[in-house]
């Protein structure tokens, strides 16, 4: 009773999904993340106090880089032979969602067509086994992209370090199923890097 309880909230569907009011009303304030789920709780809960919090990136870190400092960038984090490819970047959850297993394939497939092997890669900053998701080594050796194809990024790092990532790309992509724009496309477009998004 002397603890308040603030449940960080999204919902970005309609209709107004009225099931969830007894969850909404059970908290003293509900954080909201997009306009939709903000208008969502003002109508299905008007009793319960909501603040909206939006997403949005620090400019301070995700920002376009200088040219040097990129060059730098692929100098210190990629093998020699890759610091010249064309780089892709990846970075979500593995989920079934976000289709990573899909999205190794279909890379796959394109340096195949094109003949890109050896002239460009995807960067994955991911977790390779995720409980949720699929095993991620499994699939790059059964299409037999194991040539630094693919490459994986598996640890947490800083947002300095995550927009290191971003401006060292030449495009962030992300394919996820049922989901929202996606915080990491808009911090690639905050480092002025391309996304390709379905």
């Amino acid at each position: 009773p002397l603890l308040p309880i603030v449940y960080y909230h999204v919902w970005d569907n309609y209709p107004y999904p009225t099931f969830n009011k007894k969850y909404y009303i059970s908290n003293d304030a509900i954080a909201t993340i997009s306009k939709v789920s903000d208008d969502i709780v003002k109508n299905v809960a008007p009793e319960v106090k909501r603040k909206y919090i939006p997403h949005a990136v620090n400019e301070d870190f995700f920002r376009p880089f200088t040219d040097e400092q990129i060059v730098q960038i692929r100098k210190d984090s990629m093998h020699p032979e890759d610091v010249d490819k064309v780089v892709f970047f990846w970075n979500n959850r593995n989920a079934r969602r976000k289709h990573s297993g899909t999205l190794i394939w279909w890379f796959g497939e394109w340096l195949e067509k094109n003949n890109l092997k050896d002239k460009a890669c995807l960067i994955m900053h991911t977790d390779i086994k995720d409980p949720h998701g699929q095993d991620l080594n499994h699939i790059i050796e059964h299409l037999n992209l194991t040539n630094r194809e693919i490459m994986f990024s598996t640890q947490k790092i800083s947002p300095q370090h995550l927009a290191g990532m971003y401006n060292m790309a030449d495009c962030t992509i992300n394919i996820s199923d049922a989901e929202g724009f996606g915080l990491a496309t808009l911090e690639s477009l905050s480092c002025a890097t391309p996304i390709i998004v379905n």
